[in-house]
């Protein structure tokens, strides 16, 4: 895809929308000071010592809030480690060996939504969703602009701009579109997502609105993986693109695969409250300005929300040897196999709320009530569908929580849904969290899950245009348990968790789903610790995990992440900058394989896999707001030629090269 129209486009929309130089800092899609508890977030512009070299400019003052939580965040400005922001994937998951494929976390984790749902999740870490929106508050119009390219034609840009209507109604979007060739024959990945948020607050604050709408655009060309991994050492495949994959077109050269995946997913939900309690007069010192403070006692809510997803597979040149799993088909050279399944949940729900306690101390009680419909249909042309399946929902659900918005508060919640009616009676999903931050100690958190959930719709059936699976499952359940400790001033944090999993529903190696009806457990600790030494900076991450002996779970027992960096005193301080190199790690183990035809991993104990440690050298700089960093991955093939195997058949890239900066615009 050619990018240049897009580019043109942000820019323009920019200038329109700031009118100003582009400035300071941007903000990625998740802020890292959530994510990574060591980044010294800007919880305040205003507040920074400013150096006597920075323009003289009143700094907008900028935080959010996400969906349910009225804790405030603010965007991560720290350079350390800005290389790893964009566009980011966690650091343990692994993708297809290009950027922007079907990906799956090293550390386990299970599907806990109750309800029902399609599935096809291999595309997850990608997507904004209800819960990742930003509902922002500004005191100027904020423009941030992100754009990065890299080896293979790797391009990425990504625009979002907020601002406040008035002081109590704001409005964001944010755009972000990426495409990439790979190093490897026919596996071509492109994607175009983003989101438009607003919050509004009536100037009595009584009422309170939410509205947002979101879309996910993802396609990947299928080529079945590379037929054998030695060509990865033989010199006449030094040029990765000429490795023999096993969607090879029919031998008909073509840039793109006759084989891919297709995925769109679009969100649309809108809230609003009423909120009836006292209101107080608040007066300055010498009472010459007064303002209003409204503490909220009781309040009804109503949230409806629809997502609509649609979901293809496609294989223009069906060879019978790779459809054996599924019978002997004969294929004729006009055949192409097709499944385009399409998922619509229409969810409506109203509750109740009291809040109890002081502004800082209050505790918010919810009970409510919703509806769900949803329905599944199974396409192949457009005028050839199956008839749709729908299904009817009633739940009930509840919280109780109160947040620490001031230091040194306890902080807890409790959430509980539950499908009384319907296809998916029976559904529920459990969860408590208890947190304490001590000072500058540190902070403790403890937290437990249980859920009962439905199998995904596409586990239980399947079809294409030549042939179908039609399985039976019962419910899945999960119970989680786990504790977080961070101690700030050893700038450590560490966390254990343990999940106990039951009716667990998998895709063996002969491309079947199957359930796994015992209980197993997977025990997980995880630990973080920096040091810091002069202009050294020293970042290592261990987890280690373990499952139950004969669970169809593998999970590499230990995963490690170290990097180390140097700031670099460059202009005698005027120009912030850091040189460094990470490496990572994880032991041996079967790693899942990945099946095309579903879009998704597998289990399998044939191939073994035992790579080299990866690593990468970054540079990053900021010069006054803009950031930016030039990045070198998959460096240890400069000492060891074979690539890293992140799934069999599925190499990770060659050393390749990224660039990128983000870029403010501010009015």
């Amino acid at each position: 895809m050619n990018l240049r129209p897009f580019v043109c486009f942000l820019l323009l929309v920019t200038c329109l929308c700031s009118g100003t130089p582009l400035l300071a800092q941007i903000s990625p899609t998740t802020s890292t000071a959530e994510s990574n508890p060591f980044a010294q977030a800007a919880k305040d512009t205003a507040q920074q010592k400013k150096k006597h070299t920075d323009w003289d400019e009143t700094p907008a003052r900028i935080q959010y809030t996400y969906y349910n939580s009225e804790v405030p965040h603010f965007f991560d400005s720290t350079l350390l480690f800005f290389h790893r922001n964009q566009y980011t994937q966690p650091v343990w998951y692994k993708d297809l060996g290009n950027w922007g494929t079907t990906a799956r976390n090293l550390v386990f984790a299970t599907q806990t939504r109750p309800g029902m749902y399609l599935g096809y999740n291999g595309w997850d870490v990608y997507k904004y969703t209800i819960d990742s929106l930003p509902f922002i508050h500004t005191t100027r119009p904020y423009t941030s602009f992100s754009f990065m390219v890299g080896s293979k034609q790797l391009q990425w840009a990504e625009l979002m701009h907020t601002q406040n209507i008035n002081p109590r109604w704001n409005f964001t979007f944010k755009l972000a579109n990426n495409t990439s060739n790979g190093f490897f024959n026919l596996q071509r990945t492109s994607g175009f997502n983003g989101f438009f948020s607003t919050n509004y607050k009536s100037q009595n604050e009584r009422l309170r609105t939410k509205f947002g709408i979101i879309f996910n655009n993802f396609k990947q060309d299928e080529n079945g993986g590379i037929t054998n991994d030695s060509f990865l050492t033989a010199p006449l495949y030094s040029n990765r693109i000429n490795i023999p994959v096993y969607f090879d077109n029919q031998g008909i050269s073509s840039a793109r695969s006759d084989v891919y995946n297709r995925q769109r997913n679009n969100i649309f939900f809108l809230e609003n409250s009423y909120a009836w309690g006292k209101r107080d007069s608040l007066y300055n010192e010498d009472s010459s300005q007064v303002s209003y403070r409204f503490t909220p006692r009781f309040s009804v809510k109503h949230v409806i929300s629809l997502e609509q997803t649609r979901h293809q597979y496609q294989d223009g040149s069906p060879d019978s040897l790779h459809y054996l799993y599924a019978g002997n088909y004969s294929f004729t050279v006009t055949d192409t196999v097709r499944s385009i399944q399409k998922w619509t949940s229409l969810d409506n729900k109203f509750s109740l709320n009291t809040f109890l306690g002081k502004d800082s101390q209050q505790v918010t009680v919810e009970a409510g009530i919703g509806y769900r419909n949803d329905i599944f249909r199974t396409e192949f042309t457009r005028d050839l569908k199956d008839k749709p399946e729908g299904f009817n929902n009633l739940y009930l659900f509840g919280q109780i929580g109160k947040e620490a918005i001031k230091p040194n508060q306890w902080s807890y919640g409790a959430n509980a849904t539950f499908f009384l009616v319907g296809n998916a009676a029976g559904n529920l999903n459990v969860s408590g969290t208890l947190s304490k931050r001590f000072g500058e100690l540190g902070q403790i958190t403890l937290g437990a899950m249980q859920s009962i959930n439905d199998p995904a719709y596409m586990t239980r059936h399947f079809k294409t245009n030549f042939f179908e699976f039609n399985n039976s499952f019962n419910k899945q359940t999960t119970t989680k348990v786990y504790g977080r400790l961070f101690i700030e001033r050893w700038k450590l944090d560490v966390s254990l968790t343990n999940q106990l999993l039951a009716n667990y529903i998998y895709l063996n190696s002969d491309l079947n789903f199957e359930q796994y009806s015992p209980a197993f457990s997977i025990l997980q600790l995880a630990a973080r610790k920096r040091f810091s030494l002069g202009a050294f900076e020293l970042d290592n991450e261990a987890v280690w995990q373990q499952a139950t002996n004969n669970a169809p779970v593998h999970v590499p027992a230990l995963m490690l992440r170290h990097q180390l960096a140097y700031k670099l005193p460059i202009f005698k301080g005027r120009l912030d900058a850091y040189l460094g190199v990470e490496g990572r790690y994880h032991t041996q183990y079967y790693a899942d394989g990945y099946s095309p035809f579903y879009n998704m991993f597998y289990y399998q104990d044939n191939v073994l896999i035992n790579n080299k440690p990866e690593l990468t050298a970054f540079f990053n700089f900021k010069v006054k707001r803009l950031r930016a960093f030039v990045m070198g991955d998959q460096l240890q093939q400069l000492f060891w030629v074979k690539n890293v195997t992140n799934a069999p058949g599925y190499p990770a890239p060659n050393v390749y090269l990224r660039l990128g900066f983000n870029w403010i615009m501010m009015n």
